[in-house]
């Protein structure tokens, strides 16, 4: 009996004493802690903090029950001596935890605010690795640089208090007022590394507290820190929206998990018609064909998506940097059937590049072209660096008016067009295909029988030139005519001064044809086709053309022997039949893999910023 009784004293005593322990180093900390603040209205009704009699029976500074907001936490001074434990408050009940490359999904509505935080275990935590990625891109001198399509995953060979914040905003609120449609008040995101503001927002201490507004539905903030991270997400006060925002935001060590390219579009439009379009991206490296590199490149699975939207549309407004707005509200998207993808090598350059043909579209119409990257290329899944994509700056292009356009490209001999032609509506793509390119096949064959006159394997002492052989004359000659013999339509109604008009003497597809005493069917060149074929098997009515560059022209003459008798025309007759390039990024004539607004820097090649000298073969129904 008495050994039981032993039993439970020692059992009592050892249920007792931590609890008692436990009791008074709080009693010790809370007397000695001299932040505490005063008691006032803010803190009594805060159930987590509020301390009375009534609510523990042991008069502490807290309600027991408060324990789930707090922790234990080895309390370190500014020069780094330990102050002891110390029982602080973790984060707002409502907040939520961000994890390394993963984002979590939010709503806020106008005037409310959202919480979240990031904490120190995690910046602490293990890196992600970099995954597969993309091919390299190499320059000239076949030498690895960063691409400018994509960001360097910073710093992943070593560790760093590096945190990478991101936020999205996949849908704005409603309009009140159908003149504000386009416009609203961006999200705004408040970050706070001090355990004094835990819930930064707007009317908080800003020295202890950052604020960083969206720009087009996207907000990206890096900074360092070794603490915990208190973030809130803020939809502004309006009277010309009401409801809510939605949202991602994303937290990582190691990169930005949504990521914007905002200084280039790295997207070019080649040509349109009534209802389609095709684009190209730049370059994606310039390492020599037949390398692997190359080869990587071209054999890759399309690496990026591409989201189109008439111009018109307000829907995007403002939200132009959001991947998650930009997949879900585009009106053509990386899903639709209405996009062809693939990798080609034609163009300026001949590099690897990714093609982009998108159908369905209307007729005279601009639309926003955005070019995205699903992911980082080849994953996008959460728990992936970079996993919530990048978009890239926005870029415009206009649809034709007229149908006797259509967009031809993938031809066999003439492979590098890329470009609308002279057509008719009742006309297939692949009936156009092989009148066209049959047509120059035939030429360039009886070219080549000519070509064999020619002294091409002699001694440099026989051969005609020192400079070029008669593999340049046949490039030169295919370029010239397969642009002279496939010209580059233009609608009729279009009145851009480097525009030639062209089968005036037809009549429109509608029966109505220009008057007799028009004067483009009183002159031969403007009442025809350069290309006899055009009219006779096509027959598109009256067109507009942008003439083939005369460079390409003086490049035939220089490259081949005089013997094959090429020549260009002179005075009028030349301006009839070439246009000149244009510095400015214009598609003002017409040449092979010509692509609108393409800078002079761009990566496209050489012809970018050089003109080339060229030539052409001189038979009659060229020279117009």
């Amino acid at each position: 009996m008495r050994l039981q009784y032993t039993i439970q004293q020692c059992f009592l005593a050892a249920t007792i004493l931590p609890v008692a322990l436990l009791l008074g180093l709080v009693r010790v900390s809370a007397a000695q802690d001299t932040d505490v603040p005063p008691r006032n209205h803010e803190t009594d009704n805060d159930p987590n903090i509020r301390a009375t009699n009534a609510d523990s029976g042991l008069g502490l500074p807290f309600a027991l029950n408060s324990f789930n907001g707090l922790e234990m936490r080895d309390d370190i001074a500014e020069d780094g001596e330990s102050n002891g434990l110390d029982l602080v408050r973790r984060y707002r009940n409502d907040a939520k935890a961000l994890a390394n490359n993963e984002y979590q999904n939010g709503t806020v509505s106008i005037g409310e605010a959202n919480y979240w935080y990031v904490s120190k275990d995690m910046l602490n935590g293990k890196r992600a690795g970099p995954g597969k990625g993309l091919p390299a891109y190499l320059n000239e001198d076949g030498e690895v640089v960063p691409p400018e399509f994509s960001h360097e995953l910073p710093g992943l060979s070593k560790r760093t208090t590096t945190l990478y914040l991101s936020l999205t905003t996949c849908r704005k609120p409603h309009t009140n007022d159908t003149h504000s449609a386009g416009s609203f008040e961006q999200l705004e995101l408040y970050v706070s590394q001090s355990r004094k503001l835990q819930d930064p927002g707007p009317g908080k201490d800003d020295s202890l507290q950052s604020v960083h507004k969206a720009s087009g539905g996207y907000v990206g903030v890096e900074l360092e820190s070794d603490v915990d991270v208190f973030i809130s997400v803020v939809a502004p006060n309006s009277t010309t929206h009401s409801g809510s925002y939605k949202y991602q935001i994303g937290a990582s060590i190691d990169a930005y998990f949504h990521d914007v390219i905002d200084h280039d579009s790295f997207l070019f439009f080649l040509d349109s018609d009534r209802s389609a379009a095709l684009l190209v991206t730049d370059n994606l490296t310039q390492s020599l064909p037949h390398s692997e590199n190359y080869q990587q490149w071209m054999n890759i699975t399309p690496p990026f998506a591409m989201y189109a939207y008439n111009r018109n549309d307000t829907a995007l407004s403002g939200l132009e940097h959001s991947f998650c707005a930009v997949d879900a509200l585009s009106q053509v998207g990386r899903i639709s059937k209405s996009v062809e993808v693939g990798m080609i090598d034609r163009g300026l350059g001949n590099k690897p590049k990714q093609q982009f043909y998108i159908t369905d579209l209307q007729p005279s119409t601009t639309y926003n072209g955005i070019l995205a990257m699903v992911g980082n290329s080849t994953r996008s899944e959460e728990g992936v660096v970079g996993g919530g994509g990048t978009v890239y700056k926005a870029m415009n292009f206009t649809t034709k008016s007229d149908d006797n356009c259509a967009v031809l490209f993938n031809l066999t001999f003439c492979s590098e067009v890329a470009y609308a032609v002279p057509a008719h509506p009742k006309m297939t793509v692949a009936d156009l295909r092989k009148i066209y390119d049959d047509n120059a096949a035939k030429y360039y064959q009886n070219f080549t029988y000519s070509l064999q006159q020619i002294q091409c394997n002699a001694s440099r002492e026989s051969m005609f030139s020192l400079a070029v052989n008669c593999d340049d004359c046949a490039h030169a000659y295919k370029e010239w005519l397969c642009s002279v013999s496939i010209p580059r339509c233009a609608d009729f109604s279009a009145n851009d001064t480097y525009l030639q008009v062209r089968n005036a003497g037809q009549s429109f597809f509608n029966g109505s044809s220009l008057p007799l005493n028009s004067e483009y069917r009183q002159s031969a060149v403007t009442n025809n086709s350069r290309n006899p074929l055009i009219d006779e098997e096509i027959q598109p009515g009256p067109y507009k053309e942008i003439l083939p560059c005369e460079d390409i022209c003086y490049d035939l003459t220089k490259s081949c022997p005089a013997k094959l008798g090429f020549a260009c025309p002179t005075g009028k007759w030349l301006n009839s039949s070439y246009g000149y390039r244009n510095k400015d990024g214009l598609v003002t004539c017409s040449y092979q893999g010509a692509a609108f607004y393409l800078s002079v820097g761009a990566k496209l090649g050489v012809w970018g910023s050089v003109y080339l000298l060229g030539v052409m073969w001189g038979i009659w129904w060229t020279m117009w």
